[in-house]
């Protein structure tokens, strides 16, 4: 897609009358000599429409409805030629609050369900301090060991690289991620002593050990969801600058095909020449209208504090240019992340995916911690418990979780995520986490 120039390119050569309708060429464009440069990548509705294939009646039936249709994609295709998209970036993000919303509504809905239906029958342990109460220190320590996998996913991601082959590499990072994502769970049920503060000795939702467990996948999960509407909120900022109301499309496009023209012929000194107008950022005129959410602030109160020297218009322009193909570059990226611009996504999906997390977070540690606590495993070295201790709930448990766990995280990974797309991935999520959370339930008997 052809992406407007940040830079002034300027370029007059000599060319005969032959070459005088060749390709022009430029910084960040690449233009066809007779169209403009959103012709590159023309919208599909404007071939259909302009092929030689007669129509089908029940086409004819529908011909203004189709043009209209037609029109606005063409639009759209357009806009994104000079690098915007349609739409008021203040409503997408008051729209995506809808998110953090829903996190909190899920929280509180899932921190009132052990209370109301599974009440543990016995007092919980008194060996915390009054000052630090449960559910404190399952919160904090899980949302701890969500913050370490998260800072190490760079490290980890970084080392496969190195080590493995494209598409290998993506699978050994997702595999030693979610490895210790499942090892870090068991260590914290190692660490608050869950095994020796029981009242029963095997599991069960009547044992404060699962209030326990329930706080420590709820806080993981609290962790990760803080998280992710941090990063949907850093990606809708990349959009800030380039979205343009919907009502003022045919302006921008006008304004911006007649300030910036992909040819124009000049006299002076050549008979044939070609520049292209892109002016530096900080400039004397008022800010075009391309810039229709509101203008970049910053330009404002620099322009607000009087005339400046041509130093620092040129420092100006270089910062604020290279902030904008920064933007640009991670915009790119994301989209090939989703296959979709962020702004595209409904927001009903990344609700979908909060939930999914819950669910997920929950119930697999109800069923992690179900195979630990009925294992040796969860009792001092040298102990010989007791009763019926197996390790073998755990030698199945623990792979079936991390096998769930991988397979979604390979489901979000760049080469499969724009192919299948995020909602199938949210679908998915939601029958993954949905299972595992009646799952742990049942191994708790805490569903009958």
């Amino acid at each position: 897609m052809a992406r407007r120039p940040l830079i002034a390119v300027d370029t007059r050569a000599q060319a005969n009358p032959r070459q005088q309708g060749a390709g022009v060429q430029s910084y960040g464009t690449i233009v066809h000599p007779n169209e403009g440069p959103s012709s590159l990548r023309a919208s599909p509705e404007r071939y259909r429409r302009d092929s030689w294939l007669d129509r089908v009646p029940e086409e004819a039936a529908g011909e203004e409805e189709a043009d209209e249709g037609a029109d606005e994609e063409e639009d759209e295709w357009d806009l994104a030629g000079y690098g915007y998209y349609s739409g008021s970036y203040q409503r997408k993000v008051a729209i995506y609050g809808l998110v953090p919303l829903t996190c909190i509504v899920t929280f509180l809905l899932l921190a009132n369900l052990v209370r109301w239906v599974w009440p543990s029958r016995y007092p919980a342990p008194p060996t915390l301090p009054r000052s630090f109460p449960s559910p404190l220190p399952e919160i904090v320590l899980s949302a701890a060991f969500f913050s370490l996998t998260h800072v190490l996913r760079v490290p980890l991601y970084n080392f496969a690289t190195i080590l493995f082959p494209p598409i290998w590499d993506t699978i050994a990072f997702n595999t030693a991620y979610v490895l210790l994502s499942q090892l870090l769970r068991l260590a914290a049920l190692a660490l608050l002593r869950v095994r020796h503060e029981m009242t029963y000795p095997l599991p069960t939702w009547r044992d404060h050990a699962f209030t326990t467990v329930w706080w420590l996948g709820l806080g993981w999960a609290v962790a990760e969801a803080a998280t992710s509407v941090a990063q949907g909120y850093q990606q809708l900022a990349l959009y800030r600058g380039v979205m343009v109301p919907v009502e003022r499309v045919q302006e921008i496009l006008a304004a911006s095909r007649a300030q910036y023209p992909s040819r124009s012929t000049s006299g002076g000194g050549s008979a044939h020449g070609s520049r292209e107008y892109m002016p530096l950022s900080p400039r004397s005129e008022p800010t075009p209208p391309a810039n229709a959410t509101g203008g970049d602030q910053r330009k404002t109160r620099r322009n607000a504090k009087g005339p400046i020297s041509l130093e620092e218009a040129v420092r100006m322009a270089v910062e604020e240019d290279v902030e904008q193909l920064i933007h640009l570059q991670e915009r790119e990226e994301l989209e090939e992340v989703y296959g979709v611009p962020v702004i595209h996504i409904p927001v009903f999906v990344p609700c979908l995916q909060r939930v999914d997390a819950f669910l997920f977070a929950l119930g697999y540690t109800l069923v992690l911690s179900w195979a630990y606590l009925r294992s040796p495993l969860a009792f001092p070295a040298g102990y010989d418990p007791p009763g019926p201790y197996s390790s073998r709930a755990l030698a199945i448990a623990f792979p079936v979780v991390v096998l769930a766990h991988l397979f979604l995280s390979l489901l979000h990974s760049p080469p499969v995520l724009p192919r299948i797309g995020v909602h199938t991935t949210a679908y998915v999520g939601l029958l993954v986490g949905l299972g595992g959370f009646f799952t742990g339930l049942g191994l708790w008997g805490a569903l009958s």
